[in-house]
C-alpha cells in the first residue's frame, strides 16, 4: 500500500457550456441514450430532461415534494428519480425527439417504491435481460439495504448487510453489480469503512472490509472491468482498491476535505471528483496522478457522468448550475 500527497495544477479551461434552468441545488447528473440528453434534479425536487444538441430543456416537472436525490435511466426511455420525501419512481418519457420547445409536464408515473430518505445515500442501479434491480438504503435501518426488482415490482431482498458486531454506521453509498452468476452490494459507510457484500439467496456474506477513510465514505466507482474500485469521503483521500480482495493498491490525499462525487470514465482512463469547494478535479486512473481542475462553480459539486462517446464530462452543483466540459 502506497500514500502520496499530492500538489495540483491550478490551470483550468472554461467550462465549454453552462446549462441554467434549475433555481435550486442541482443534486445528480446523468447523460443517456447515446449521450443525446441529460437527466438532472435538484433540491426543491424538480427533474429536467434536457437536449445535448441544442443545450435547451426539453422536459421540466416537480417530480418528488422534497429534495430529489438522483435520476438515472434504464431501458425504454425510462426514468428512475429518487427523494427525499421517501420515494422513489420509475416515470416513462414522450419521445423526445418531438419535443422542440420546453414542456411544464409530468411523464406517466409507472411505479413506486417507499423507502427511507432520510440518508443522502443515492440508490444504485443494475439492468439485465431479465429484469432491472435497485439497491437503496432499507426502509427499517439505514445501515442495512434493501434489493429491489424494478420489473415484478417485489423485494428480492430487504434489511440485508448485517455485519454483527462490527460498527459501520448508516449506509452512505452503495453499488450493485454482478459478476458471473453471483450478485454483489459494494457499500461505504458514515464510520468510514467500504465492504463489499455478496448476495446469497436468503442472506448476505461480507467478503471483504477496509477502514482507510477517517470520516463518512460519500461515494464509490467502479471500473467497467470490475477489477478494481475507488472511493471518496469527508475525509482528503481518495483510495483505489482491489475488487475481488479489497487490497489497497493506492491513496492519495489532497489538499481540500469533503470529496462528494466520484466518477470513473468509460476508457478506464482517467476518473473526476467533485468537492466541497465545488472544483472538479480530473486524475489518471492508472497512476491516480492529478491532471487538471476545472474551476467554475462556486458552491459542492455533488453530481458527475462521463458521455460514452467523445471527451465530454458534466457536473452539477449547490450554485444551480450544470457546466459541461470538453477534456482529453
Amino acid at each position: 500500500m502506497s500514500s502520496t500527497q499530492v500538489t495540483i495544477p491550478e490551470a483550468p479551461p472554461p467550462p465549454t457550456y453552462i446549462f441554467r434552468e434549475h433555481t435550486s441545488s442541482v443534486n445528480s447528473v446523468h447523460l443517456f441514450d447515446n449521450d443525446q440528453y441529460i437527466a438532472s434534479c435538484d433540491g426543491e425536487g424538480w427533474i429536467i430532461i434536457w437536449s445535448m444538441r441544442t443545450k435547451r430543456p426539453l422536459l421540466k416537472w416537480k417530480g418528488h415534494k422534497e429534495s430529489c436525490l438522483k435520476v438515472t435511466t434504464i431501458e425504454n426511455n425510462q426514468v428512475i428519480s429518487q427523494g427525499r420525501d421517501n420515494m422513489i419512481y420509475l416515470w416513462q418519457l414522450p419521445l423526445l425527439q418531438e419535443i422542440t420547445t420546453l414542456q411544464l409536464i409530468s411523464p406517466d408515473l409507472i411505479s413506486e417504491i417507499v423507502y427511507n430518505g432520510l440518508s443522502f445515500c443515492k440508490l444504485s442501479s443494475y439492468q439485465n435481460k431479465e429484469s432491472t434491480l435497485l439497491c437503496f438504503p432499507s426502509l427499517n435501518e439505514l445501515g442495512l439495504f434493501d434489493i429491489y426488482d424494478l420489473t415484478y415490482q417485489r423485494y428480492l431482498m430487504r434489511n440485508m448487510g448485517d455485519s454483527g458486531p462490527l460498527r459501520l454506521g448508516s449506509c452512505m453509498a452503495v453499488e450493485l453489480f454482478r459478476t458471473c452468476d453471483n450478485l454483489f452490494v459494494l457499500a461505504g459507510y458514515e464510520s468510514g469503512i467500504v465492504a463489499l457484500w455478496e448476495i446469497q439467496k436468503d442472506a448476505t456474506r461480507i467478503i471483504w472490509h477496509q477502514h482507510i477513510h477517517a470520516e463518512p465514505v460519500l461515494d464509490l466507482s467502479i471500473d467497467p472491468s470490475k477489477s478494481f474500485l475507488i472511493s471518496s469521503s469527508a475525509d482528503n483521500q481518495i483510495v483505489k482498491y482491489a475488487l475481488a480482495t479489497g487490497d489497497i493498491i493506492k491513496k492519495i490525499t489532497i489538499k481540500k476535505s469533503g470529496i462528494v462525487a466520484i466518477k470513473i470514465r468509460p476508457d478506464n482512463k482517467i476518473f473526476a471528483t467533485g468537492g466541497f469547494d465545488g472544483r472538479i478535479r480530473v486524475f489518471s486512473m492508472k497512476s491516480m496522478k492529478p491532471l487538471a481542475v476545472l474551476s467554475y462553480h462556486r458552491n459542492t459539486t455533488y453530481g458527475l457522468d462521463f458521455s460514452h462517446q467523445g471527451n465530454w464530462l458534466i457536473g452539477s452543483s449547490q450554485d444551480n448550475r450544470i457546466s459541461l466540459w470538453s477534456i482529453y
